[in-house]
Order: structure tokens, then sequence, then C-alpha cells
């Protein structure tokens, strides 16, 4: 069956083409915590209509109530096939449909009109679907297929500076930093701009640190809310092999407060906490300004990202 809402995805870059099967494998794993939660609030419901009360699934703050879940909304794949004449060539590329999640961008503006309890349900489901990323082994299939950060496993000690990867990017930004930045900045900034670059060559080389599923790019656009059915997650195709901070990096766009409640109701759902120097949340502000960077970089080469300022 087809719903009657369907999204139609064919990535304009090879490398994310190659990589849709793999990412409806691996977000097919995350739809099953939510078919599970979803499973939890129907026995909560069945309970309390036999005069029980029940809190298995529910949401933040939500006790009683079975129609709220903590599980994230998440797209699921409907149907995958090849076409020809996309993107003017006529080789097949693939193509998927997928389920609509519905819901605004979780902006800033959105989130000062959302209610105290509202904001406590979104980071619980939030918090709950990082978890769930984390409970995923990246060394077993599908996820040990995803790009990584490194090459040698829970070593964390050598790294892979393929395109998709965090180390390459940066690799490829600091070739770009002199063409793009240093004519268009001042002397200051690119002081700046050259500590951000080893603040995260720094982060990214600690030997056996923690390495997770991450989503990627968890940006106010792909973080979608509804009143009715609370968080919804998009767009998975930057989804790395990594530290898990860098899921914590965009949040705080949408409030100050956000990355903080996201992380206390993720090992309140079961994450793995590491102790590490710098810690989580202080390693996502540092990935932060390597993205502000990234989109200064972007700024002056195309045009398509704002002039964003360097902290």
């Amino acid at each position: 069956m087809i719903p009657e809402t369907v999204v139609i995805r064919v990535p304009y870059a090879e490398d994310y083409r190659v990589q849709a099967p793999l990412e409806s494998a691996v977000v097919a794993q995350l739809s099953k915590l939510r078919f599970a939660a979803v499973r939890a609030v129907n026995s909560a419901a069945d309970a309390l209509g036999d005069g029980q009360r029940g809190s298995g699934g529910l949401g933040h703050g939500q006790e009683g109530d079975p129609h709220k879940l903590n599980a994230v909304r998440v797209p699921g794949t409907v149907r995958q096939s090849y076409v020809r004449g996309t993107f003017g060539t006529d080789q097949p590329l693939m193509l998927t449909m997928q389920t609509n999640v519905h819901g605004e961008p979780m902006t800033r503006q959105v989130w000062d009109e959302m209610s105290a309890e509202d904001r406590a349900w979104a980071a619980t489901q939030l918090g709950s679907m990082l978890a769930g990323l984390r409970s995923l082994d990246p060394d077993l299939v599908p996820v040990r297929n995803v790009e990584s950060w490194w090459t040698d496993g829970e070593k964390t000690s050598q790294l892979n500076t393929s395109a998709r990867s965090l180390p390459g990017k940066l690799a490829l930004m600091k070739r770009r930093a002199p063409v793009y930045l240093e004519p268009n900045l001042s002397a200051s900034e690119m002081a700046t701009v050259r500590e951000i670059f080893a603040e995260v060559e720094s982060l990214i080389r600690r030997p056996y640190q923690q390495r997770c599923l991450t989503h990627g790019e968890l940006i106010p656009d792909h973080v979608l809310w509804s009143p009715t059915d609370g968080v919804g997650v998009i767009d998975f195709s930057d989804m790395t092999i990594g530290d898990p901070a860098l899921d914590y990096a965009h949040l705080a766009d949408i409030a100050p407060e956000f990355p903080g409640m996201v992380y206390e109701e993720a090992l309140k759902a079961g994450a793995p906490h590491h102790e590490a120097e710098p810690p989580l949340l202080e390693r996502a502000q540092a990935f932060k300004r390597w993205d502000n960077v990234f989109l200064l970089i972007d700024h002056y080469r195309t045009g398509h990202s704002p002039r964003v300022e360097l902290e």
C-alpha cells in the first residue's frame, strides 16, 4: 500500500545516490523503535481502560496520556526503484519514495511559542532518538557500512579523509580557506579560523573515543515540530559514524537550553555515558564553530550560505 502523501527523493550527488539503500536500511532500524513505542502506548491505553495507570512509552510529563509518544517520527521507505533520464544522464538512478513526516521546522520562533510541557516532550523525543542511534552497534550491519570518521574502528586513531567524512570535509576546508577566506577576512578572523581548525583536529584525533551512528545535520530544518505528534526528524543523508557530540551542535539554534535538555533525556533513555575531556556539550559547541567556518567558505565560494559571524 502506498500512503496518500509521499516524498520522492533523488539525491543530486552521486555518492548520496549510492548511499540511498543503506540510508533506508539504517532509518528502518529507528522505525522499529517507534513501532515498539506505539505498542507500549497501546498497551498502556488498554491498561487505563481497565482502570489502571500506565506510563510505558508515554511522553515526558504525559503520564496517563496514551496519545503522546516518546519516539520521534522518521521517514519510512515505501519503495525504491531505478529511473532513467534524471539529471541529464541516461544512467539509471535510484529513486526513493518515503512517507511524509509532517511538521514545521523547529526554529527559535516555534520554540518560543511552545508550552513548557511541549518543550519537555520535544526534548524527551529527540533524546530518545539519539539514544536509539547510540544503541546501534557501529561494527554490525547495516551501520558498519556507514561512512566512518576513522579507518581503524574502535582505536579511532587513523582518520578517514573521504569526501563524506568529517575529517575529509575538514581537509577540504583547510585547502579552501586561503582561497576564499584570507582575501575577505581580517587577520584576527583568520586567526580564529585556524584556532577552530586546530580544535576540531584535536577532537577527532582522540584515541579510543566514543564512536556511534550520527544523523550528521540536526539543523532546525531537519527537526520538525507538530503540536499533535511532536518531533519528526528528516534527511539522514549526512549520517556517519563519528562523535555523538556532532548531533548536538545545532540544537542551540533552536534554544540555548535545548542541547542540555536533550542530552539529559538521552541519558535517561539509555544513551551510553562516556567520561571524556572535553565533555560532550563542549565538543558540540566546537563542532558548531567548525560548521560556521564551513558556511563562511560556502558564502564566499557560492553565495548560497549567509555571512555568519565567527565565535
